[in-house]
């Protein structure tokens, strides 16, 4: 737990944002990289293309866990429950408003 030590002083509002943030990120990554997989495969055969997208999305679920549910799980494990779920509860909402925002500019051809 070495890694959260230095952060635990910080504000949580800022610690969840960044987290909600990250994960944004995250996703946008994962959407290019799937955009640009399906134009260059050709023909991939049906069990390898099955298992690649199986194991993208097992891995996007650990990476988006440790993201989302890192920092307060730490903030649990030391007894600061309240901490804990404000930090989730930011981060929730970070990803909510960036979810309606792009949603309104996808509605409005911005993007």
């Amino acid at each position: 737990m070495a890694l959260f030590r230095k952060f635990e002083k910080k504000n949580i509002y800022k610690f969840g944002i960044g987290g909600g943030i990250l994960e944004i990120i995250y996703i946008l990554l994962i959407a290019l990289l799937m955009n640009y997989l399906n134009e260059i495969t050709i023909m991939i055969n049906q069990v390898v293309g099955a298992l690649s997208m199986l194991l993208l999305f097992v891995f996007s679920a650990a990476v988006s866990g440790f993201l989302v549910l890192g920092y307060p799980a730490y903030l649990a494990l030391t007894k600061k429950i309240k901490e804990a779920i404000l930090t989730v509860l930011t981060t929730i909402l970070t990803l909510f408003v960036a979810g309606v925002i792009i949603f309104l500019l996808a509605i409005f051809n911005v993007i």
